[in-house]
């Protein structure tokens, strides 16, 4: 149920997180990218990390205790290419249809040929209307960017989309969903919350756990975790939110990864307590 998330800061889980961080072997830390660790920029390729973070996410890829994922909108190699070369994370691409591993392996999860065929229309369709400079096209979605251009624009290129969108048959599965600059027609068969659960079956119940993101496509992820873990949202404003925790930007998201970061360093996890999870 979707609600005002209170401040994680002034939370009494909080001031206890590092108790189950030293206490258990493993833990599991997924992120979003555009909004949580790096603020949005028009050009997507120019969207770096907050000062401080690229030290951090090094610093946790780099523990044997935590299992660090990123999970985000965008294409998995594309997002691989925004991060520093010291930083061993695993991704979850495009809403979750892309999973690359840390070590390089890489699975795209099959798309129904019919929706694939439907977003091949639709990037047709806009490019004959003169859009293809507000397209991205993604393994398995059509993105249309607009934060850089005029409110008129704006108007024109969401009364364009949902226009073709709606002239064509719409293969179940497809929808015209928003996002924080733009709409993406993506299937909604996957989800960031389909990832999430893919990615909680492989680990023990009992590790600690949590999710932080901004946007409402982590609302999916937010709903995935539930009460299992903390899930958190990170903006500047708190909005009505599945998550149960709200941080701001960068500051509180800096100090909540160097909490994570000091309580999984010492002291070790008991000598024999198993851990098999993959990475």
């Amino acid at each position: 149920m979707n609600h005002f998330p209170p401040p994680w800061t002034n939370s009494a889980e909080a001031a206890v997180l590092g108790q189950p961080l030293r206490s258990t072997p493993r833990s599991l830390l997924m992120l979003d990218y555009d909004g949580t660790l790096a603020p949005f920029h028009v050009d997507r390729f120019a969207a770096v990390l907050y000062p401080g973070v690229a030290d951090r996410l090094a610093t946790l890829s780099g523990l044997s205790r935590v299992r660090l994922v990123l999970i985000s909108g965008r294409p998995a190699r594309e997002l691989r290419g925004l991060l520093p070369a010291n930083t061993r994370a695993e991704i979850w691409g495009s809403h979750g249809w892309e999973q690359l591993k840390s070590d390089g392996s890489y699975r795209l999860f099959p798309l129904d040929p019919m929706q694939r065929a439907a977003l091949e229309q639709v990037a047709r369709e806009m490019t004959a209307l003169g859009f293809s400079d507000a397209l991205e096209v993604k393994p398995s979605s059509l993105a249309i960017h607009w934060r850089s251009v005029a409110p008129a624009r704006q108007e024109q290129i969401r009364s364009s989309i949902e226009s073709v969108f709606n002239r064509i048959a719409q293969p179940g599965g497809l929808r015209l969903l928003p996002f924080d600059g733009g709409l993406e027609l993506r299937s909604t068969d996957r989800t960031k919350g389909t990832a999430v659960e893919q990615i909680l079956a492989e680990e023990p119940s009992a590790f600690p756990v949590a999710y932080l993101g901004d946007d409402l496509t982590d609302e999916d992820a937010f709903a995935a975790l539930g009460d299992r873990g903390f899930s958190i949202l990170v903006r500047t404003e708190v909005r009505a939110s599945c998550a149960r925790f709200w941080l701001r930007p960068p500051k509180e998201v800096l100090g909540f990864l160097d909490e994570w970061i000091a309580a999984s360093k010492n002291p070790a996890p008991a000598a024999g307590t198993p851990v098999e999870a993959s990475r």
